[in-house]
C-alpha cells in the first residue's frame, strides 16, 4: 500500500513537470499552446486515478493568470480525453462526437468547413469495430479531446473557414502523436511502478 502511494507520488511529480512543457502551438489562436499535459494527464488517470488529474489541473491553475471560467473551459477537452482513456463508454465514444459534429456544422463558419468534423467519426468507428484496448482508447481519447476543443475554439474564437480546412491534414499527424504519447506515458508510469515494487522486494 505504501509502495503504491510512493509510486503515485513519483508519477504525479513527473506528470507535473511535463504539464508545464509546451507541446504544440494551437493554430488560429494568438498565444495558446498545447502542453504535454494533453497526453500525460489522461495516462496518469488511466494508471492511477482521476483524483491525480484534478490535482494536476489545480496545480496548473495556481500558476496561471487565466480567469477561472476560461481555464475550466480550456481544460474540458482534457477531462473528456481522460474519461475516454479510463473507460470506453457509449456516451463519450458515440454521443459526444455526434453532438460535437452537430454543433460544429450548425455554426456559420463550421458549416463551410464541415469536412473537418469527419475526424470525429473515428471514436465511433473504434467503439463499434475494435476491441477495447489501451491503443484503441488512446486514439479515441485523442479525437474526442479534439472534438470538444474544436467546438470550443469555433464558438469562442474567430477562425476563418479556410483555416479550418487547411488544418485537416495537420490534425491527423497531431492526433496520432498525442495518442502515441498517451500510450508511452502509460508505459512510463507502469515502469515506475515496477521499479518501485522491485526496490521493495530488494529491501
Amino acid at each position: 500500500m505504501i509502495t503504491k502511494k510512493i509510486t503515485a507520488i513519483i508519477s504525479f511529480c513527473f506528470a507535473t513537470i511535463l504539464a508545464f512543457l509546451p507541446f504544440n502551438y494551437i493554430i488560429g489562436s494568438k498565444f495558446a499552446w498545447f502542453s504535454c499535459m494533453t497526453f500525460v494527464a489522461p495516462a496518469l488517470a488511466y494508471q492511477y486515478s482521476l483524483v491525480y488529474v484534478i490535482l494536476l489541473i489545480f496545480t496548473k491553475y495556481l500558476c496561471s493568470k487565466t480567469i477561472l471560467l476560461f481555464f475550466v473551459l480550456h481544460k474540458l477537452p482534457l477531462m473528456f480525453a481522460t474519461l475516454s482513456l479510463q473507460k470506453r463508454h457509449f456516451s463519450t465514444s458515440i454521443v459526444l462526437p455526434i453532438l460535437a459534429m452537430l454543433l460544429f456544422c450548425l455554426h456559420p463558419v463550421g458549416s463551410q468547413a464541415f469536412s473537418y468534423s469527419w475526424y470525429w467519426f473515428i471514436p465511433m468507428l473504434l467503439y463499434r469495430y475494435t476491441q477495447d484496448s489501451l491503443y484503441s482508447r488512446a486514439l479515441s481519447a485523442s479525437f474526442i479531446a479534439h472534438a470538444v476543443g474544436s467546438v470550443i475554439w469555433l464558438y469562442k474564437g474567430n477562425i476563418a473557414a479556410c483555416v479550418w480546412v487547411a488544418l485537416i491534414p495537420i490534425v491527423a499527424i497531431e492526433r496520432l502523436l498525442i495518442a502515441a504519447a498517451m500510450i508511452a506515458c502509460v508505459h512510463i508510469f507502469k515502469a515506475i511502478a515496477s521499479s518501485c515494487n522491485a526496490q521493495q522486494v530488494v529491501l
